[in-house]
């Protein structure tokens, strides 16, 4: 079967599931986000494993509780009490682990790496569950979605751009495809798509924001994806791995799928709740 298929059979098959767990309620969408947070970080420990020799795959389970502790405020609890205390005593865990399991000669990057990894994995999983509103419906998603969308419009309108009118690489070193000619379609067809979603809802939700927040945030959260693309597709680089994963037959891993996501979530949360409405 050719990878194409499986890409198309796979995409079928999910996305009606997708569409159900995000549709049906709270713990549907918060199950479906520390899941995922749980494989992206098996993943990105596996890349740094790949470099650094460890018995530190087991991991993973520390992002999802970094994205639960950042979820605290959404049901009620004063996430000040408990928030830090949860981080420290991850981090102290991690270090544990190190001295334990880890050569002396590689243990400030293996920290450095592996400790990145809950606060940056952790900090989108937890952003990404506050974007949800409570209750069942697609009025409740319509934050998280639009975030997506636009992220998912960026990366394809990079693509066509940088296929047609591409000439100048971005970063041939990290992603040798990549054009300032896609970067730029991709953000500015962002923008028209972010403002269409404000000024719509597509029949949800219609964010009453200014023209000038609408450009403003669009960019930011393009600029913010394409970056977190970079990142992730440096990590692999780094690493020697070409697919961070095989959870999505014909699209790799979480962190393929979802590069760009992990930046721009963080930083669209905070701006959606902030900027002038």
């Amino acid at each position: 079967m050719s990878n194409l298929a499986k890409r198309c059979i796979f995409a079928f098959t999910a996305m009606p599931i997708v569409a159900f767990i995000l549709w049906f309620g709270d713990y549907t969408r918060i199950a479906l986000i520390l899941f995922l947070c749980i494989v992206a970080t098996y993943e990105w420990a596996k890349m740094v494993s790949n470099v650094y020799a460890d018995k530190a795959k087991f991991i993973s389970i520390f992002s999802p509780i970094c994205a639960a502790a950042l979820t605290m405020p959404w049901f009620g609890i004063e996430y000040r009490i408990y928030m830090f205390p949860v981080l420290a005593a991850v981090i102290l865990l991690y270090i544990s682990i190190a001295f334990a399991f880890v050569d002396v000669k590689n243990l400030f990057p293996w920290l450095a790496l592996h400790i990145s990894a809950p606060l940056y994995l952790g900090l989108w999983g937890g952003m990404s569950i506050t974007l949800f509103e409570p209750g069942q419906g697609w009025e409740q998603c319509a934050k998280f979605m639009v975030v997506m969308t636009t992220l998912w419009a960026c990366d394809s309108a990079a693509y066509f751009a940088g296929r047609f009118l591409g000439k100048h690489k971005f970063s041939p070193q990290i992603s040798p495809k990549k054009t300032w000619e896609g970067a730029i379609g991709g953000t500015l067809f962002s923008i028209f798509w972010f403002w269409i979603w404000t000024r719509t809802g597509f029949g949800y939700t219609v964010f009453d924001i200014p023209f000038s927040s609408t450009v403003v945030l669009a960019f930011i959260i393009s600029f913010a994806g394409q970056l977190g693309d970079l990142f992730i597709s440096a990590l692999k680089r780094w690493s020697g791995i070409k697919d961070s994963g095989e959870i999505f037959p014909g699209h790799g891993g979480v962190l393929d799928r979802a590069d760009s996501y992990y930046l721009a979530a963080p930083i669209a949360t905070i701006l959606l709740f902030y900027l002038p409405t």
